[in-house]
């Protein structure tokens, strides 16, 4: 099967589990999406934000773990 499409894939083929791990909280003042590890320690997936400086923190960047 070929797909030509501007969608992202991940939008595509869309796995409702991973979807329900995602949580999100507010970190740093900024809310942020994250995966749950164990023992109150997330896996940063996106920002939420308006705010241009909390992308540009990198106490913030996608795939960074915090403790929350």
């Amino acid at each position: 099967m070929i797909l030509h499409s501007i969608v992202p894939v991940e939008a595509v083929f869309f796995n409702s589990e991973e979807e329900k791990k995602l949580m999100e909280i507010e970190y740093m003042g900024e809310k942020v999406m994250v995966v749950p590890l164990s023992n109150n320690r997330y896996i940063i997936d996106r920002v939420i934000s308006t705010s241009l400086k909390s992308y540009l923190n990198p106490k913030l960047t996608p795939g960074s773990i915090i403790e929350a």
